[in-house]
């Protein structure tokens, strides 16, 4: 992971995507903030949406084949990548822009 084109591995071992970097770094401040915001809603949806997949994948009776956690387990499981791929993303933008916007609720 150290060595890969798409992300740095900073000292801290944050992760932060240069393409995204690349691309945002020169933006003025308020079209970033605006991305920015976009990404935390996002982000919230689809932390909501993995809380509901985990309810649903608890509540789900254990699949009784050996070769496979069933379908509930992985819709969580595709889900939390989901929100952990977009909190990456977030957290890259938030360092290029250098702080947390206001966002409104929803």
């Amino acid at each position: 992971m150290g060595n890969d084109t798409n992300c740095a591995v900073q000292p801290e071992h944050k992760v932060t995507l240069r393409p995204v970097v690349g691309l945002t770094e020169h933006l003025p401040k308020r079209d970033l903030e605006q991305i920015t915001i976009q990404a935390i809603k996002r982000h919230r949806s689809l932390r909501d949406t993995a809380e509901a997949k985990y309810e649903e994948w608890r509540k789900a009776p254990s699949s009784s084949c050996c070769d496979t956690v069933g379908p509930a387990r992985i819709a969580y499981v595709s889900a939390m990548i989901d929100m952990h791929a977009q909190q990456t993303l977030l957290s890259t933008l938030l360092d290029v822009l250098g702080h947390v916007p206001p966002v409104p609720a929803d």
